[in-house]
């Protein structure tokens, strides 16, 4: 058998490296919508992507709403979030009959949302997932992965997927899980990336610090931030302190802040006091619609 020319072997051993290589380059860079189906989420070495829309509906709170007086207010919090391509539940506050309730009185059908993220373990946050292990029992639920085993059992005997979340992770086009920190107890957030905007940062009681979670979330992400919105954990704090962080997100460049649940009066006040143009007025039942390159 003849030998084929060297030149031929060069061409041929280039061709194959280079198809290699385009085809791991298109296999990391592109999203899988079918994460929330309980994959393994794609990890920040991929652009987030952007959204085109987003809504969110503050479904549980301790901070009533005059224009709502039928929705139940309860020390918790569960926000709702639907993007383009879909729909989530950040936390499900304490209770599972108030979750159902404000979800039928806000006209929310909760069977069809896509998955669950779980900020943290803490009963406030995690208690209301026994009303959709009875609506929607194949959700896949997102949670730290240094939850409490007990924690992670209890959600696993509901029976959803767990699926646990160490490094900031993206879950679908434009939406990142923003990896744990420890505050005690160790907590994650959600990112959404709403193209023109910037980022929407959703947390659940920032144990670790709002100001290192928004941090945290444009270094992985590389993207600046637009809006946050969840608890800040500073009720009855100094305030040296609700000053300091106020003053970190104001100057990350946020134009919108909406501290509910834990977050206290002090930080409100402060806010609406000193930041009134990006002061936003969280209470349960707040609907955000984020669009394009539109303010909201």
């Amino acid at each position: 058998m003849k030998r084929l020319p060297a030149i031929i072997i060069i061409i041929i051993a280039t061709a194959l490296t280079l198809l290699f290589i385009s085809s791991w380059t298109l296999h990391r860079g592109t999203y899988k919508e079918h994460f929330h189906k309980g994959r393994i989420p794609s990890f920040v070495n991929v652009s987030i992507g952007y959204v085109k829309n987003l809504e969110l509906i503050v479904l549980v709170d301790n901070y009533p709403n005059p224009s709502f007086p039928s929705l139940k207010t309860v020390w918790g919090i569960s926000i709702y979030i639907r993007t383009d391509n879909v729909s989530i539940l950040f936390d499900a506050g304490p209770d599972p009959i108030i979750l159902r309730d404000n979800a039928r009185c806000l006209g929310l059908n909760l069977s069809e949302i896509d998955y669950v993220v779980v900020s943290h373990e803490h009963g406030d946050h995690i208690g209301g997932l026994m009303y959709l292990a009875k609506i929607n029992p194949d959700l896949t639920v997102y949670v730290p992965k240094h939850m409490s085993n007990s924690a992670k059992k209890w959600i696993k005997g509901l029976g959803f997927k767990v699926v646990e979340i160490e490094r900031t992770s993206v879950i679908s086009k434009g939406v990142a899980i923003i990896g744990e920190l420890r505050g005690p107890p160790y907590e994650q957030a959600l990112a959404i990336n709403v193209k023109g905007l910037g980022l929407i940062v959703i947390v659940g009681c920032s144990h670790p610090g709002v100001d290192n979670i928004v941090s945290k979330a444009v270094k992985d992400l590389k993207v600046n931030p637009y809006a946050v919105i969840g608890g800040f954990h500073l009720s009855g704090v100094s305030f040296q302190k609700i000053k300091t962080i106020a003053d970190n997100l104001a100057n990350m460049g946020l134009k919108k802040i909406y501290p509910i649940h834990c977050s206290g009066d002090g930080i409100r006040e402060y806010l609406s006091r000193t930041y009134p143009e990006i002061y936003g007025d969280g209470c349960i039942g707040l609907k955000l619609i984020f669009k394009g390159e539109n303010k909201c």
